[in-house]
């Protein structure tokens, strides 16, 4: 009696854990629609602070794209920092230009997804590598540095 309740416990589990784990929603839009989608980043090369993204959106016959929501995510290449998420939704002659933060030194992706007002949407992915930092500290600014607490100097 025990070794069917310990297996049914089990498969109630296992279903459990199939069916929540079909109901998370996918982080990468699929792409319905060919577009050309191309990046510059200011000031070249980056640096830790404030940037500006240039992101030209085209069709596949070269024409601007105007009037789509555009949906900016940068991610570290390595695990454990908060991306930074930007939206922006006005454009001249398909242009749309994006206020955005390097947090921190080192290579980033940068996706970028466009949603036509059909609800077609494209993504691409950029790599940016070498984002420096000023000081040579991964972003963390030198005032920072000397607000933290040393352990040491309570010996």
């Amino acid at each position: 009696m025990m070794y069917k309740r310990v297996g049914f416990m089990f498969t109630l589990a296992l279903i459990a854990v199939v069916v929540l784990a079909a109901c998370r929603e996918s982080s990468e839009a699929e792409s319905t629609v060919d577009l050309n989608i191309d990046l510059a980043v200011e000031p070249a090369p980056p640096a830790v602070g404030d940037a500006i993204l240039t992101i030209t959106v085209t069709d596949d016959s070269g024409d601007p794209v105007d009037n789509a929501a555009v949906s900016v995510r940068g991610d570290m290449n390595h695990a454990g920092m908060v991306p930074v998420l930007r939206d922006v939704n006005e454009s001249v002659d398909g242009v749309y230009t994006v206020p955005f933060e390097w947090t921190m030194g080192g290579d980033w992706i940068v996706t970028v997804t466009v949603t036509l007002a059909d609800g077609e949407v494209a993504t691409r992915d950029f790599d940016i590598t070498g984002v420096t930092s000023t000081n040579g500290m991964g972003g963390m600014e030198h005032d920072d540095m000397d607000s933290m607490d040393h352990a040491d100097d309570d010996e």
